[in-house]
């Protein structure tokens, strides 16, 4: 690697940001400001766990899954990431599946432990379209993924949730089968704007906001690419 620059893969927190259903999950109140006589500027912050870029925890979908204080900080750091562009696929029924993926993983290494799906949606992340007609992933992928990468840990993608809007209860069960059955993180709505399907990373790091039996967490994501 002779050069490399960090970019962030992740949306700053703000009111603006809807949620899946489309609602607002962050409120922010200045409780103190400088320019109403106080001494210094002070916010209150009030967010739902799953608020922007999020993680999925396995407590999230599985009451006896694992919560976020059970795991470690070197948990949250990628070696292996594969990028895989998928905008140009047309799934039935807001669904993604093994089949739509085949063409575009075939060649990623077997040691892949993070997946970044690109599915074009973050270009419309301001729009109704991001929340209520986003594709979803379905139950079978987690298998058919962790069967091609043994050692994958998490996969994330510019999608406002694993679960489509329109089959919601198809993505209740997709999220048991990623987080419960083949352990496997989710990060959900991600911001690869500015990524490529050609881009390597050599590091991507996953800092979830830390709280105590946490079933999901805001997280920051930030990346080192390489650049020959």
């Amino acid at each position: 690697m002779k050069n490399s620059e960090w970019k962030f893969l992740s949306y700053e927190l703000s009111p603006a940001l809807s949620n899946y259903g489309g609602t607002s999950g962050i409120h922010v109140e200045w409780v103190r400001r400088i320019d109403k006589g106080d001494t210094s500027n002070n916010s209150f912050l009030q967010l739902a766990a799953h608020t922007g870029t999020h993680i999925d925890y396995p407590f999230h979908f599985l009451s006896n899954g694992k919560k976020g204080s059970e795991y470690f900080a070197n948990d949250w750091v990628f070696h292996q990431c594969t990028v895989v562009d998928i905008h140009s696929i047309n799934p039935n029924d807001y669904l993604i599946t093994p089949k739509d993926l085949e063409q575009f993983i075939e060649k990623s290494s077997v040691n892949t432990e993070l997946i970044l799906f690109k599915t074009g949606f973050c270009y419309v992340r301001d729009g109704e379209s991001y929340w209520k007609y986003n594709w979803g992933f379905a139950p079978e992928c987690a298998g058919y993924l962790k069967t091609k990468f043994p050692k994958l840990r998490a996969i994330g993608f510019d999608l406002i949730s694993l679960t489509s809007y329109q089959q919601r209860e198809t993505g209740r069960l997709a999220h048991k089968e990623f987080l419960g059955t083949h352990n496997i993180l989710i990060v959900e709505d991600m911001d690869l704007r500015h990524v490529t399907a050609d881009e390597k990373f050599a590091i991507v790091i996953i800092s979830p906001l830390r709280f105590t039996d946490a079933d999901g967490a805001p997280v920051t994501v930030w990346a080192q690419t390489m650049i020959e």
